[in-house]
C-alpha cells in the first residue's frame, strides 16, 4: 500500500514523459554550453569595451559612426547575460537567448548581403553567428525546460535584433 506523501510517477510528471528525460539528459551540456557563453561573453565584452571611445562632443552622439562602436559591445553584453542565465537555468534564459540569437545572426547576415556594414571583425562575426544559432536553438526547443516563449516575445526579440542589426551598423 503506498503512503500519501510518496509522490506517484505517471503520465503528467514531465520526467517519465520522453520528451522530460531527453530534458534529463541533455542538461549538463545545455549547462556546459552556458558555460561557453558566459566565457566567450564576458572575454568578448572586456574586449570590446576598451575599444569604445566616448567622446564629450554631443554633436557627435547621434551619428551612426559613433553609436555603431556600442554595437559589439551590446551584443558581447547579450552573451555574457545569456551565459549566466543558461549557466544557472533560470526562467527568463529563453527570452535573452532569443534576443542574442536574432541580434547575431542577423548582423551578419545583413552584413553577408551587403545590407550593412558590420563593426564587428570577420571572426567575431562567425563565432557570434554560430553561437547565435545554437542559442536560438536552445530557446525555440525550450531544452531547459523552462518558461517557454511566447510569440510576443519572440516579435519583440526579432524586431529588437533587426533593429540593433540595421540602425548600430550604419549604411553600406
Amino acid at each position: 500500500m503506498s503512503s500519501p506523501n510518496q509522490i506517484k510517477k505517471g503520465p503528467s510528471d514531465p520526467v517519465s514523459t520522453p520528451r522530460g528525460k531527453l530534458r534529463r539528459r541533455i542538461r549538463p551540456l545545455v549547462k556546459a554550453t552556458g558555460i561557453v557563453f558566459l566565457a566567450t561573453g564576458l572575454m568578448a565584452t572586456i574586449s570590446f569595451a576598451w575599444r569604445v571611445e566616448f567622446n564629450p562632443d554631443p554633436t557627435v552622439w547621434f551619428t551612426p559612426a559613433y553609436y555603431s562602436q556600442f554595437l559589439p559591445l551590446a551584443v558581447s553584453c547579450m552573451l555574457l547575460v545569456s551565459g549566466l542565465l543558461l549557466t544557472f537555468e533560470r526562467s527568463k534564459a529563453n527570452f535573452y537567448l532569443a534576443v542574442f540569437g536574432h541580434t547575431s545572426s542577423e548582423e551578419a547576415a545583413f552584413h553577408w548581403i551587403g545590407l550593412t556594414r558590420s563593426s564587428l571583425p570577420t571572426w567575431v562575426m562567425w563565432v557570434f553567428f554560430i553561437l547565435s544559432l545554437v542559442a536560438l536553438c536552445i530557446a525555440y526547443g525550450n531544452l531547459l525546460g523552462k518558461k517557454r516563449l511566447s510569440v510576443p516575445e519572440a516579435l519583440f526579440g526579432l524586431a529588437l535584433g533587426t533593429s540593433l542589426a540595421l540602425f548600430g551598423s550604419g549604411s553600406p
